[in-house]
């Protein structure tokens, strides 16, 4: 027992001096056709209510040019209902806000939304921790985003 306990903490100690691996990073690369790729990164955040959403973040890119950067946040089917059609607001620790407006690729769909993140990534210098308020049809409710992901969106609009 005391072997397995020392071997634990040996282990734990190593991640937290080196640090996770590239490799557990949910960033992926897809190639569509032609010369055009899209990279994404996928998680699943939990808001304020303990709801579950998962969040895509992925951008375009055709002929080496930025087609889009964007953002789908998915709700369980008969959870929450996004307004549609209404803007994000993306806020930062520090205030700062920004809204983004929602595409209207996944309108028709209560709990899918899908809003253009192009200029707010431009504008967004450092990994810092983020607060999404959701639109919501009867209220709004907040999602925050950890720095880890910050750093994968940005590491997708750096691509």
């Amino acid at each position: 027992m005391y072997r397995l306990g020392w071997f634990l903490g040996v282990a734990l100690a190593l991640v937290m001096t080196l640090g996770v691996p590239d490799g557990l990073a949910s960033v992926h690369t897809y190639p569509e056709g032609g010369d055009r790729v899209m990279y994404r990164s996928l998680q699943t955040l939990r808001d304020r209510t303990d709801q579950a959403w998962q969040v895509v973040f992925y951008k375009r890119v055709q002929g080496g040019q930025t087609e889009s950067i964007h953002l789908r946040l998915v709700g369980f089917p008969g959870g929450a209902a996004l307004e549609h059609p209404h803007p994000l607001k993306i806020t930062t620790g520090t205030e700062r806000v920004w809204l983004a407006a929602e595409t209207d690729t996944v309108t028709d769909v209560p709990n899918v939304a899908e809003y253009d993140l192009l200029e707010v990534m431009r504008q967004l210098t450092a990994t810092t921790p983020l607060r999404l308020t959701l639109p919501l049809q009867k209220t709004a409710i907040d999602l925050p985003v950890p720095p880890f992901v910050v750093e994968e969106w940005r590491q997708v609009a750096q691509k």
